[in-house]
């Protein structure tokens, strides 16, 4: 019955009638068949199955006395037609379902997780992905298998993820089964708003039995702003740019992305990658962060009066926000920090000063409990963490109730590990639109409090940025160089998650690039190095002569930085080129 879409249709609109006449009633299968012989005569004379298309009937019945309506008769003729059509058309195109596997019914993942792996294996060997995978991927293969033509062509509005994300790699490379596809065109929609809640784009591919995904792939960067959403096509040609690209298969590592111009290939990540580490997680931040509370009449470095700074409610926890700890604390136990919004190219803005249970030892930090404090006479710092830890167990979130506050704060020895002996640390942020990086000193460093100075024992690495230790400046320079490079920025922006505003993630995406040990016999590396150093001072001088002003967003003091440092940034880019290009394999 299937074969035939107008017998179709005809027998359930003769069942759901059959079903609305006899409602309150318990018709036999003989009067079902006297009615068809009455009202649908050639039903009779197919291969039509009369008892199941009864049953049918019988279902309808029971639902529309239930008062559930007669949707479902609409629902059994539409729920086969994908049948009917199969194979049938030569263009199909759409804005399919953006929708990530985990929020699926669990009866529904089932079935989709036989289509994602056994069916047109998209995650091959990748099964912990399958979570993350946009059903908007599987939608498209799965629409180009079932209804195009041989020949015939796909265009689908997809997440752009489609572009770097890991659970799109198997479509990117073209491992995928059971349906031929090459790609024809892409359009990318990242520079376009008003839009959707998160960065889009088009792909355009083309179904032919034995084709294989090629590269590059022609296509469109789209940049402008809408009068509206919904704009109509005439607003849209008037208000958008429209750049030709070609887009390219950037292979890093075991990653994938498509990036515009060409593309880079390289099997090994930078030596860098595992001398990286992220900074230690000094949360809740009202218990770490800290500022002096100076007094007319002074009062004593050594045991400064503390309070939590005020900055620390406006970014914390609902649970955190009214949090304000007050006491003092031995000035030994005083650090300095700074946060990824903090963090300039070659440079960065003020520290900020925490008080952290932890002293230095000769290859990292040990950490202090109160009892350990009293013990050894250290009863400000007993006090503070007494507060901490009661402020902690009333309001730390469920994750966290196996922990006790220090344990929370050198979570994975994030702290404890960090080397008070290493002479220089390069920092960057764990997430920027743009990659910046500088380079710190490790040396105790001073606050100015009202005139009084207040000594810290030293640096530490916060949570939000991540840093390398090394005792050699020229290294430290030649990195931070290497970091802040145009290039490497270029290559690391297809890597980044995109969100509402562009790119964000860099976390040690930018270390999968072909980054070399630094070789103080490479003439390239020793000039990247003064060139680290010449663009270092620059921005000191810069910020020491108070070139920021009044201005407080650190996406603009960026911007101002990477401005006022452009030739240097160029010559860094001819050094850095060879040297990345040069480490393809």
């Amino acid at each position: 019955m299937l074969e035939s879409p107008d017998l179709y249709d005809e027998a359930i609109e003769a069942a759901k009638e059959f079903a609305v006449q006899n409602v309150g009633r318990q018709p036999s299968g003989e009067q079902f068949t006297n009615y068809l012989r009455a009202q649908h005569p050639n039903l009779l004379e197919d291969d039509v199955p009369l008892q199941k298309l009864f049953i049918i009937s019988k279902a309808l019945r029971n639902l529309i006395e239930s008062k559930r309506d007669t949707i479902w008769a609409f629902v059994l003729k539409n729920i086969y037609k994908p049948l009917f059509l199969k194979g049938n058309f030569d263009f199909v195109v759409g804005n399919p379902p953006w929708l990530s596997f985990s929020y699926a019914e669990p009866k529904y993942q089932e079935f989709l997780k036989e289509q994602v792996t056994k069916t047109y294996g998209l995650l091959s060997g990748k099964g912990k992905l399958i979570p993350s995978l946009e059903l908007a991927t599987l939608f498209f293969l799965r629409a180009a298998d079932l209804y195009l033509k041989d020949g015939a062509t796909i265009a689908f509005v997809l997440p752009r993820s489609l572009f770097s994300a890991d659970q799109h790699d198997d479509l990117r490379q073209g491992k995928f089964k059971r349906v031929g596809v090459h790609f024809e065109e892409a359009w990318d929609l990242e520079g376009v708003e008003p839009l959707f809640n998160v960065p889009a784009c088009v792909l355009f591919a083309q179904k032919e039995h034995g084709a294989k995904v090629a590269y590059p792939i022609p296509g469109q960067v789209l940049r402008g702003k809408l009068p509206r959403k919904n704009a109509t096509l005439d607003e849209a040609e008037e208000s958008l740019a429209v750049e030709e690209e070609q887009f390219y298969l950037s292979q890093v590592g075991e990653r994938s992305f498509w990036s515009p111009g060409a593309g880079i290939e390289t099997r090994e990540g930078s030596p860098y990658k595992d001398s990286f580490r992220r900074g230690a997680d000094l949360y809740p931040r009202p218990l770490w962060f800290v500022k002096v509370k100076a007094s007319p009449l002074g009062f004593d470095p050594s045991l400064p009066p503390l309070e939590s700074a005020e900055w620390t409610g406006k970014y914390a926890k609902s649970r955190w926000k009214d949090l304000v700890l007050k006491g003092n604390a031995e000035s030994r136990f005083l650090y300095a920090t700074l946060l990824s919004t903090d963090l300039l190219p070659f440079g960065h803005l003020d520290y900020r000063l925490v008080a952290l249970p932890a002293e230095p030892s000769e290859e990292g930090h040990e950490l202090i409990t109160a009892e350990q404090a009293r013990k050894r006479g250290f009863f400000h710092l007993a006090g503070w963490l007494e507060k901490a830890q009661e402020e902690w167990e009333e309001r730390r979130g469920a994750k966290a109730e196996r922990m006790d506050v220090l344990q929370w704060l050198d979570y994975y020895g994030k702290l404890t590990s960090q080397n008070p002996q290493a002479k220089y640390r390069v920092l960057y942020p764990t997430s920027a639109t743009y990659l910046c990086a500088c380079v710190v000193e490790n040396q105790p460093i001073e606050f100015d409090i009202s005139g009084q100075k207040v000594q810290t024992s030293g640096l530490v690495a916060e949570t939000v940025t991540y840093y390398f230790e090394t005792d050699s400046g020229d290294e430290a320079c030649y990195l931070v160089s290497v970091l802040n490079a145009l290039l490497i920025d270029r290559l690391l922006k297809p890597m980044q998650a995109r969100g509402l505003w562009g790119p964000r993630h860099i976390h040690k995406k930018v270390l999968e690039l072909p980054i070399p040990q630094f070789d103080p016999s490479e003439e390239a590396h020793l000039n990247l190095a003064e060139l680290g150093k010449v663009c270092t001072q620059k921005v000191t001088d810069w910020l020491e002569a108070g070139g920021p002003g009044k201005i407080r967003s650190i996406g603009k003091l960026r911007s101002m930085v990477r401005e006022m440092l452009t030739e240097e940034r160029k010559k860094i880019d001819e050094w850095v080129e060879p040297l990345v290009y040069a480490s393809e394999r």
